[in-house]
């Protein structure tokens, strides 16, 4: 139950297209794994490769850290907008994520960009 005044649950459309480009981020970064992963597996597909599979090159390495400070860079945002912040100090930050999340899930838990 939220005990907060109905006016912190309103959120404003530059809120979730923040939450909507922290979804993005952490979708770029789970992708960029992956395609990492698939490419290792097949360079190195022998039991006995186990440690290059798992060892990424420099490159690689950076484009993750690239599209992880992104991620961050998108969550502080989030943090820092001032319904999250009033949403803190009122003790139903986690009732306002919550519904945050849903909105910027879109109807039928679609994701932004489309994909499913």
């Amino acid at each position: 139950m939220i005990t907060a005044p109905t006016e912190l649950l309103s959120l404003p459309a530059d809120l979730i297209a923040l939450q909507q480009a922290v979804l993005s981020a952490d979708r770029a970064v789970g992708d960029h794994a992956l395609a990492v992963r698939d490419r290792r597996r097949a360079a190195y597909p022998e039991a006995w490769q186990a440690v290059q599979r798992c060892t990424w090159e420099a490159g690689e390495q950076t484009e993750f850290d690239r599209r992880w400070k992104a991620y961050v860079r998108a969550g502080a945002a989030v943090r820092a907008h001032p319904v999250l912040v009033r949403a803190r100090v009122l003790g139903v930050e986690s009732t306002v994520l919550r519904a945050l999340r849903e909105a910027a899930a879109g109807p039928l838990g679609q994701r932004p960009s489309g994909r499913s």
